[in-house]
């Protein structure tokens, strides 16, 4: 195999990963119970990991 298809493979686990991880974490988060805003991110939180592997 390849480096190209491995690097392809990590990034389609990172992203698997994060489809699942996403919403169990907005699930679990504490509130401060002040409101704040929930404002959509410019990057995914996939792109965010791949950029950190």
């Amino acid at each position: 195999m390849n480096s190209t298809n491995k690097i392809t493979e990590i990034f389609c686990s990172i992203d698997d990963f994060c489809i699942v991880f996403e919403p169990a974490l907005q699930k679990r988060l504490l509130s401060t119970g002040k409101k704040t805003r929930k404002r959509k991110f410019t990057m995914s939180m996939s792109e965010i990991v791949r950029i950190t592997v």
